[in-house]
């Protein structure tokens, strides 16, 4: 496995048709200042095809020692074994609300963005827990299964938007199972589930599958996006607002956030209930909260003992810009004819 400490040098590379193109260009020009120069039937007498092969060697060197060079200073280091790793944490599902009353602009940018905002910063801060995301407006999907490749989490989550889900609403109830469903069943313990909503509009099934996720273990963590003023819900057409979302006798509809249901939730489960604009670190609240569960070990293998190896391509790099200085620009024959 290769891994680079700055790979950022290997944009250089785009760099590499341009030189190419250049010495091409310089390469025509000297051609035609030797036509101009000698008459046509003399110039084969002092070019031949040797030296031109010469001359394309010289250039094909120097485009090779370039790209050489850039990736040596992108330093590539090579895994030299792969590791089980035993690490310790629990296992963290966090369920995201992306009904469009997610998208009111009560608190910025937005419910749903603001709202990924602080997921992004809670996965930054996991060690050894495992985390999932799910998706739930009318319908609920497990967007992330269970993972500690904390990476492929934030990918997922940067995709999940309003219009991931075809259905509208708030199927909390579905969730929660989803949710129920990914983690072990054997397990009655290190288990924790983050909802995070505007709480509207949530259906009646929900207290049962509560109760059914507390009988398994699971500690439930609820927190409310948005404001108790609200605000209106956009509707956008090429990203920008054409309109807002009206009731049938033409009025606009004002999504508030309904806390009630959200703080029932958490508190009948043992977690705890956050207002996301109340803390400047509402999840770290929460994820401190979850340290206090009992850990449970998880096993996974990495690639580690990383060998740098950027002095290979150094070397080559190196050795042949030596060889273009070492070759001569012409190619004499014996009896002093420059080829």
């Amino acid at each position: 496995m290769i891994e680079f400490d700055n790979v950022q040098a290997l944009w250089l590379l785009l760099l590499t048709p341009f030189f190419w193109l250049l010495e091409l260009i310089i390469a025509r020009r000297q051609q035609k200042k030797m036509l101009k120069a000698f008459h046509h039937a003399t110039l084969p007498r002092i070019q031949n095809d040797f030296g031109k092969s010469l001359r394309s060697w010289k250039r094909n060197l120097e485009m090779i020692a370039f790209i050489l060079l850039i990736i040596a200073l992108s330093g590539p280091k090579v895994g030299a074994e792969l590791r089980e790793i035993q690490r310790e944490g629990v296992d963290l599902i966090i369920a995201l609300d992306l009904s469009r009353s997610m998208t009111v602009e009560d608190i910025s940018p937005n419910r749903l963005d603001r709202a990924k905002f602080e997921i992004r910063k809670l996965i930054h801060k996991l060690r050894g827990d495992r985390v999932g995301l799910i998706a739930f407006a009318g319908v609920a999907h497990l967007h992330c299964p269970l993972t500690l490749d904390h990476s492929a989490a934030l990918m997922l989550l940067d995709v999940m938007d309003e219009k991931l889900l075809p259905v509208q609403g708030t199927a909390l109830a579905d969730a929660v199972n989803i949710a129920r469903k990914s983690f072990s069943i054997t397990e009655k313990k290190h288990k924790a589930l983050i909802i995070i909503s505007d709480g509207e509009d949530h259906e009646k099934a929900v207290s049962d599958a509560v109760n059914a996720a507390i009988n398994e273990g699971i500690v439930i963590y609820s927190v409310g996006v948005g404001t108790l003023s609200g605000g209106p819900i956009p509707i956008k057409k090429n990203d920008q607002v054409s309109d807002f979302m009206r009731n049938g006798s033409g009025q606009i509809i004002i999504s508030q956030l309904t806390e009630s249901s959200l703080r029932e939730i958490a508190q009948s489960s043992g977690g705890q209930y956050v207002r996301l604009t109340d803390l400047k670190e509402p999840l770290e609240k929460i994820y401190q909260d979850i340290g206090t569960l009992e850990q449970k070990q998880f096993q996974t293998h990495q690639f580690s003992q990383y060998e740098n190896i950027y002095y290979i391509p150094l070397f080559f790099a190196v050795l042949f810009s030596f060889f273009v200085f070492a070759l001569p620009q012409t190619w004499q024959k014996k009896g002093g004819t420059q080829q």
